[in-house]
């Protein structure tokens, strides 16, 4: 057993039964869950925001990435820090603690937004420009009377030229060049579920008013279909299309990624069968949920089956419930409890939420997208 699954997969599997079963609890129980589940996220956050407004660290070590560089280790912290933003402003639970925590690190976003690609093979930059925008144009569109608002703006319509420039020539974004030529500009190559993060970015600040440009989106856009296989699934970049039927490549491998991927076609009126969106949701949290559960808190990247990372599991679980605004309320229905659910094997005692071992930003962003995905289940 424990050649085939990671350290922590059997008594996972064991505590949550049968994924495709009803829920145990009636939907009131099942609510007040929800409802303990995201106070307690949102309390972790507040709890544990840095002085300067942001959140995580780099104390510890890290463990199978190649990302040693300051500017790297930039972009990590002030995309979780977007992301935390993002979290407690989306929360249905507002306290003045919890907006005090969203003001400052709302502040800490304004004045270490832009990050710097630190060499020639990294450029992990467009995490970061993409979540500040998104979280910037959100606040920009619940809250226009903010008196940062101007400054919000500038910074955004920063982050759009910041993707422009990072943008690959195959039309998507990456943050690692894996092959020469390496080029300011990346040339190779894209990852698919980068570039739907970064255009569902760009959707929200087209909502919030921010020029895009139509060029840009384009090509993204096209990144992605290419990306797209007959399987309903999304090679992992462009890179990747060399070799469809390999694991990380099919629905098992794909099943948190093909969200993100479906999101950002249909924010961007790409025609999306309403069945796409159904079955991406069946894949990751009905048929193929335990083998993204056995991928959990591996610490070497794609290591389980199907080269599945735990880093794609959190990431995964906040885009599928964005989907459920795509389908009818039975569909919803069906799949709340099932989401909340997946969402437990990654959750510690103190509220927080994680899946994948990285520095000290793990827990942060691990409970921003734990404590999204909550909201929107709740929303939905």
């Amino acid at each position: 057993m424990s050649a085939v699954l990671s350290w922590a997969a059997p008594l996972l599997l064991a505590a949550l039964g049968p994924l495709s079963s009803a829920p145990s609890l009636e939907q009131e129980a099942a609510a007040a869950e929800r409802t303990q589940l995201i106070h307690e996220a949102v309390a972790w956050l507040v709890q544990n925001q840095n002085a300067d407004g942001g959140w995580g660290g780099r104390q510890t070590a890290n463990l199978g990435w190649a990302a040693y560089t300051r500017g790297s280790l930039d972009a990590f912290e002030v995309a979780s820090a977007a992301l935390c933003v993002s979290a407690l402003c989306a929360s249905p639970e507002q306290t003045d603690a919890s907006r005090e925590a969203a003001s400052r690190g709302l502040d800490f976003l304004l004045e270490n937004h832009d990050v710097k690609r630190p060499n020639e093979f990294e450029h992990f930059g467009p995490w970061a420009h993409a979540y500040v925008l998104e979280c910037l144009a959100e606040r920009l569109a619940a809250a226009p009377e903010d008196p940062r608002a101007e400054r919000m703006r500038a910074v955004c319509a920063r982050m759009v030229k910041r993707l422009e420039t990072f943008q690959a020539l195959d039309g998507g974004w990456g943050y690692l060049s894996l092959e020469p030529p390496r080029t300011f500009r990346p040339s190779f190559t894209s990852m698919s579920f980068t570039t739907a993060t970064c255009l569902v970015a760009l959707a929200r600040a087209r909502d919030a008013g921010i020029a895009v440009p139509e060029a840009t989106v384009e090509k993204a856009l096209r990144s992605v279909e290419r990306c797209a296989t007959p399987a309903g699934s999304f090679t992992y970049g462009e890179l990747w299309r060399r070799m469809p039927a390999q694991g990380i490549n099919q629905p098992k491998g794909s099943a948190c990624r093909t969200p993100a991927c479906l999101l950002a076609l249909a924010r961007w009126k790409r025609p999306v069968a309403e069945d796409a969106f159904r079955a991406a949701l069946k894949g990751l949290l009905e048929d193929d949920a335990r083998l993204q559960i056995v991928a959990l808190r591996r610490p070497i990247p794609h290591e389980s089956h199907y080269s599945i990372s735990g880093y794609f599991y959190l990431y995964g679980h906040a885009y599928a419930a964005c989907l459920f605004e795509r389908l009818p309320e039975s569909d919803r229905q069906r799949f709340a409890p099932l989401l909340e659910r997946a969402l437990l094997p990654c959750r510690e005692q103190d509220g927080s939420f994680w899946d994948y071992p990285f520095f000290r930003f793990h827990k942060p962003y691990g409970t921003a997208y734990a404590l999204l995905a909550l909201s929107r289940i709740r929303g939905a």
